[in-house]
Order: structure tokens, then C-alpha cells, then sequence
């Protein structure tokens, strides 16, 4: 064994007396993280605060940010785990062997293999989790495709879900439009809006909207009702996206992008725990 792979096993090695690939929901811990690689896959290394386990989510490529934003805003799924471990190593190598594929590896020293995300999701039979390795149609090479398989077999013998998402299965407006009010999700991100601010004008700043947003731009109406009622500028920019992101009201999230240069027609939301089928 070479230096680099002596260091690369001793690294996975420490990742996982260190809990990594462990746990669920908040308590969950990617076994690979962002500072992990100093270039990661197309050079898109992000750290995201997630919505529904309030950890924060390590993403090492566009498609699985992406990925991400889509999975955040579906009610179906309760947990996402991403980074996760194929383990233990030798089952992964049992499978190679048996199909003939060279196993990935560092200097000839088989590594731990990872898959994109595990989901847990809520369907009308229960909890159950899948699994979706995220990856753009034009990266599908055969050696990708041969590793891809190594991960469906093992998936399969544990009867979990497994599928390859590639770029048209990622619904391009939506991710936008959570893209676009991620950040608001949490009134710890500023520091002018809290809860009791929005309990005292929401409701004022919402009639404002349905009146006024079939021929007024967001931008311009948000400027106009901060100064109507004496806001911090940006407040009622930051609120609408707070209220949207969490679903107090909506949008039609999937056949637009929401842009602040346009109107924008927004409805009081029906929450309901919904079950979904994740393609």
C-alpha cells in the first residue's frame, strides 16, 4: 500500500469512529463533508441549513444542490441523509467481484463507496427509506455506469428503493423558486424580522399583495409597503419569502421563475401532511 492510500483508509477509518454516516435526522453525519475535498465534483461545494432536519447539509455538485432544494420542499419526506456510507466495505467489494468490476480504490487499496442521498419518506404504507444517486445524463460513462451497478445490487439485497436521477427529473422552476427563498426559512438568518413582527402585519402585508400583485412588481411592491408601514427596507422582501418558504402562503412554484422585476400571485396556503411518490 502506498503512502496516499495508507492515509486515504486511515482517514475513512476516522470518519467512522467519529460517527460519520451515523445517525438520523438532526443527529446524522455525512460521511463526506464539504471541507472534506478541496475540489469536489464540478467544483460545487455547499453547505445548506437544512429545512426539515435543521443540520447542515453537505453537497459536493450542482445536481445534488439541486436535488436537495426539490427533496427540502416535498412534504413526503421526513429525512434526508446524504453522503451515505456503503457499508461494510467488503460487502461492496463482494459484489464487484462477482460482477467482474474493478472496485473503486486509491493506489489499488479498495476505498468506502457513498451514494448520493438516503431518504426517508412518508407513504400510505408507512415510513420507508430510497435511495437516489444524483447524476447529470452526460456523466454517465461506463465506468460510472459499473459502479452505479455495484450500488443497485447492494441497495437491492438490503430491499431498498434505488434509482439514478439525472437532470430532467430535477423540476427546474421549483428548485429556482426554493433556491430563491432558502435563505428565509429561518428569521435567525437577519436581524430585523421576528415572530411577533410578522404575527402584527402579515396579514396587512398579505391584502396588500392581492390587491396590488397581478400589476405591480415584487420589488416595487415590497419598497412601497415598507415605507407604507415604517419597515426596515427589505423586511417585507425577506417576509414574503419567509412566509412562502414555510408555506403559510403560496405560489405556483413549478411553472415560473419567481423574479423580483415581475408580479407575483400569492394564496393563502392548505397545509396537509401529503404523500408523495419520489420519482
Amino acid at each position: 500500500m502506498t503512502k496516499r492510500a495508507d492515509r486515504k483508509v486511515k482517514l475513512q477509518n476516522n470518519y467512522l469512529k467519529k460517527g460519520r454516516g451515523q445517525g438520523v435526522g438532526e443527529n446524522y453525519l455525512p460521511f463526506i463533508q464539504a471541507h472534506d475535498n478541496k475540489i469536489a465534483s464540478e467544483g460545487w461545494l455547499t453547505r445548506h441549513k437544512g429545512w426539515k432536519t435543521k443540520r447542515t447539509h453537505h453537497t459536493l455538485s450542482e445536481h445534488e444542490r439541486k436535488y436537495l432544494y426539490y427533496c427540502e420542499w416535498l412534504d413526503g419526506i421526513s429525512d434526508i441523509r446524504e453522503q451515505w456510507p456503503l457499508l461494510p466495505l467488503e460487502k461492496t467489494m463482494e459484489i464487484a467481484e462477482q460482477l467482474g468490476i474493478i472496485h473503486p480504490h486509491l493506489d489499488g487499496k479498495s476505498v468506502i463507496m457513498t451514494t448520493d442521498f438516503m431518504l426517508t419518506l412518508r407513504t400510505i404504507y408507512g415510513f420507508r427509506n430510497v435511495v437516489r444517486t444524483i447524476k447529470p445524463k452526460e456523466n454517465l460513462t461506463v465506468r460510472t455506469l459499473e459502479l452505479f451497478e455495484i450500488e443497485r445490487i447492494y441497495f437491492a439485497e438490503l430491499g431498498i428503493d434505488w434509482c439514478i436521477v439525472t437532470e430532467d427529473k430535477i423540476p427546474y422552476f421549483l428548485v429556482k423558486n426554493v433556491e430563491w427563498m432558502a435563505h428565509a426559512k429561518y428569521l435567525d438568518t437577519q436581524q430585523v424580522v421576528n415572530e411577533e413582527l410578522i404575527e402584527l402585519i402579515a396579514d396587512d402585508i398579505y391584502e396588500i399583495f392581492i390587491n396590488d400583485a397581478a400589476k405591480t412588481s415584487i420589488m416595487n411592491l415590497c419598497i412601497r409597503t415598507d415605507k407604507a408601514i415604517g419597515l426596515t427596507k427589505g423586511s417585507c422582501m425577506f417576509i414574503l419569502q419567509h412566509m412562502l418558504a414555510n408555506k403559510k402562503w403560496e405560489t405556483e412554484m413549478n411553472k415560473k421563475i419567481i423574479r423580483e422585476s415581475e408580479p407575483l400571485r400569492i394564496f393563502k396556503s392548505d397545509i396537509q401532511n401529503k404523500i408523495i411518490h419520489l420519482a
